[in-house]
């Protein structure tokens, strides 16, 4: 494919360091990218679901041209907060029991 978005090997600038140890920062962007990546699977398999629902079958251009409408893509959202939430709970409740004390 040669309209493919090519991206650079490594940033260029400093990344933010938001704990004391940079390891955990490494940590976090590849929680985080995971995150997104899932996210996205889930799109995808909504999608697919959402054309069988509708046709039966399901072909790649069919997932391609997709676009959800208002009720799905609410929908999403919802999912796409709960999956982070879910993700983050440990670090959200470490938080918790910091605000606490």
């Amino acid at each position: 494919m040669s309209n493919r978005i090519k991206t650079p090997r490594r940033t260029k600038a400093m990344r933010p360091q938001y704990f004391s140890d940079p390891n955990m920062d490494q940590m976090h962007a590849m929680i985080v990218a995971m995150a997104a990546e899932i996210s996205v699977l889930y799109d995808r398999f909504d999608t697919m679901e959402r054309i069988m629902d509708a046709k039966g079958v399901v072909s790649r251009s069919d997932i391609e041209d997709w676009r959800p409408d208002e009720a799905a893509y609410e929908d999403r959202k919802d999912k796409r907060d709960d999956l982070i939430r879910r993700i983050f709970r440990s670090v959200h409740d470490a938080r918790a029991r910091l605000d606490d004390k």
